[in-house]
């Protein structure tokens, strides 16, 4: 047989499994549940009970490294608020180590062609409309290791006055080329733009360069991609100049530099010439950083009967949980879920805004170091959310140890400094974050990054205030 209080502790876990039953499910009302499934005999009380916090809309601002794998190009007029977002970035290219143009020369020591191609799989707005980019020469490189933002300004890295090196005018969809080819397996659709020779040249002839005694020096500019931005080409900044209503989401830009070169005929002289293809491509090897702007969000982020989540670099919803209530009505924390209800979107919009597959939910004190640092949810400070499409909804179903961990640092930090919550005015409260993951074979979550897609949606909370439904136990009698 079971000892008694082993047996009175297995009965307690069956009436919280009930209850939390209750409590996981969405619109069924749980005020009550618990109240009656607990025999009066076993001492001790199960209760449910709820409270509300705060949400409001906060500009994301600096908050966004912009340092990604996938880049933006484009301009939209956002019909919520009136402001116009746009996108533009700077990427440096790879250079493969140890880089070699043909041992026999070029023909004329020079390029006879060389172009930026932008490749991308998908795109946000109208894939007609006919928009226009420029590229400019970097003067300055970036640093490796420096968090840069999505406020990054390129101009110091430029100069404006030195005008665009090229410009070309595109749309999302080329139906100059053949539908056979459009839709084929193997096709990937690409902005292509001309750039001047000038830096085809300089690519060709860095590589043949030689001292003073005529020995050759320039391999070294092509032994690694460090030595190649420093050298040969420092990187290039890809601006949107005209147009409306279209964001392309580029996977990766990429140089061709096209020469020519002599070769053995069949006579064993280099008297016959090939053409070649000397590439260099953005990769995560080297830096590619996105540059937003917004423009004025003001109107939304003061609109008080909701909340708001836009991206990219956008809007965040910001939420003050009522921590010291909590604590102080309450003994155990079993269970603590919060849910934030998605309004669905106006059908007046020619464009569909996309819904944020997963939102993070982490303290606002270390949303910063969070991706910063690469670190992942720990169900403590940080949590993760998918939209369910089922109930319209993101539902963070037990933040229990959070509340713990946040009224703990509060009670240490009054204990030592009266004045530390003045001092601290954000030790209570999260913010909400559309982010990206990334998982592994097993389907484990090993990398969390921002979710830069053109996502923007409103959440229940505001002035209305948001629920939160908390099981709490209260241990009386013997076992406790």
């Amino acid at each position: 047989m079971f000892p008694f209080n082993r047996m009175k502790r297995i009965i307690y876990l069956l009436f919280i499994a009930i209850s939390a039953i209750g409590l996981y499910s969405c619109d069924d009302n749980t005020d009550m549940l618990g109240s009656t499934i607990v025999p009066a005999g076993d001492k001790m009380e199960i209760d449910t009970m709820t409270f509300y916090a705060k949400s409001r809309s906060i500009l994301a601002n600096d908050s966004i490294l912009a340092n990604t794998n996938r880049v933006y190009l484009g301009r939209y007029t956002d019909p919520e608020s009136g402001a116009t977002f746009s996108s533009d970035f700077i990427a440096q290219f790879n250079c493969v180590e140890d880089y070699g143009f043909p041992a026999g020369g070029v023909v004329g020591d020079s390029a006879y062609k060389i172009e930026l191609k932008l490749f991308y799989n998908s795109y946000f707005g109208d894939s007609l409309n006919t928009m226009k980019c420029e590229v400019y020469e970097l003067d300055r490189t970036l640093e490796e290791g420096v968090p840069y933002y999505t406020n990054i300004d390129p101009t110091e890295f430029y100069d404006a006055e030195n005008g665009a090196i090229a410009e070309k005018a595109y749309c999302a969809i080329d139906y100059a080329i053949h539908d056979t080819i459009r839709y084929g397996d193997n096709f990937t659709p690409s902005i292509t733009i001309d750039l001047p020779l000038e830096l085809g040249h300089r690519f060709i002839r860095k590589y043949y360069e030689t001292d003073a005694n005529g020995d050759s020096i320039g391999k070294s500019n092509f032994a690694n991609s460090e030595n190649f931005i420093e050298n040969v080409l420092k990187g290039l900044y890809v601006k949107s100049s005209q147009g409306d209503g279209t964001v392309i989401y580029v996977s990766m830009a990429r140089l061709n530099v096209h020469f020519q070169h002599y070769v053995k005929s069949s006579s064993g002289k280099k008297d016959s010439i090939a053409t070649a293809i000397a590439t260099f491509s953005s990769t995560k090897e080297v830096l590619q950083v996105n540059k937003f702007d917004n423009g004025d969000l003001t109107a939304l982020v003061e609109d008080n009967s909701c909340t708001y989540l836009k991206t990219p670099a956008g809007i965040f919803t910001e939420v003050e949980l009522p921590v010291k209530e909590i604590k102080e009505n309450t003994d155990t924390l079993n269970l603590t879920k919060i849910t934030f209800t998605r309004y669905n979107q106006s059908t007046d919009y020619r464009y569909k805004y996309t819904i944020p597959a997963v939102l993070l939910m982490v303290r606002k004190s270390e949303m910063y170091d969070f991706f910063l640092k690469n670190k992942s949810y720990d169900n403590k400070t940080s949590y993760y959310s998918n939209f369910s499409s089922t109930y319209n909804q993101y539902a963070f179903n037990n933040i229990s140890r959070l509340i713990n961990y946040c009224y703990d640092e509060y009670e240490k930090g009054i204990a030592t400094d009266p004045a530390w919550e003045e001092k601290n005015p954000d030790w209570n409260k999260v913010v909400l974050i559309p982010v990206s993951t990334t998982k592994d074979s097993n389907g484990n979550i090993v990398a969390i990054t921002h979710d830069l897609k053109m996502n923007s949606i409103r959440l229940r909370g505001g002035d209305d205030g948001i629920a939160i439904k908390i099981i709490t136990s209260r241990f009386k009698g013997a076992w406790q």
